[in-house]
């Protein structure tokens, strides 16, 4: 077992979501899942690259439902995947590529009836980032 002297520990940092705006991201974990209706979804995990924010992270998810498709091919366009054509789409297709995302704060009530803030990632809030840009400050 483990032996932790909690007395050295931060407390927790502060997670606020991100302010609204555009950020050079990286994808750095696809998790499989699937919806409540039975479709195909892919949990996206970005972490923002440079500036104030970097390291932070942002979530969303890819869903594999016949209204969601056009927005599986933005996604994987932005990722440099070539759209043009049938695709076996593989997660590791996607992984470690860049893109620049949009997020904007959005309201939710949780489960407790709470009244939280998070970010959200609008349907078309990717665009494909020029692999000659390097990391460019937004």
């Amino acid at each position: 077992m483990p032996k932790i002297d909690f007395s050295t520990v931060n407390d927790t940092a502060d997670f606020a979501p991100l302010p609204d705006g555009d950020y050079l991201c990286q994808l750095t974990d696809v998790e499989l899942d699937n919806t409540k209706s039975g479709d195909e979804m892919w949990r996206l995990r970005w972490s923002v690259l440079g500036g104030e924010f970097a390291g932070r992270l942002l979530f969303d998810n890819l869903v594999f439902s016949e209204k969601a498709l056009s927005r599986v091919k933005l996604v994987c366009g932005c990722c440099g995947v070539d759209t043009s054509g049938a695709v076996d789409l593989e997660p590791t297709m996607l992984l470690d590529k860049q893109a620049l995302v949009t997020t904007y704060q959005e309201e939710y009530t949780d489960d407790q009836d709470r009244t939280k803030v998070t970010n959200r990632i609008p349907f078309e809030g990717y665009s494909f980032v020029p692999s000659d840009t390097g990391d460019v400050p937004f």
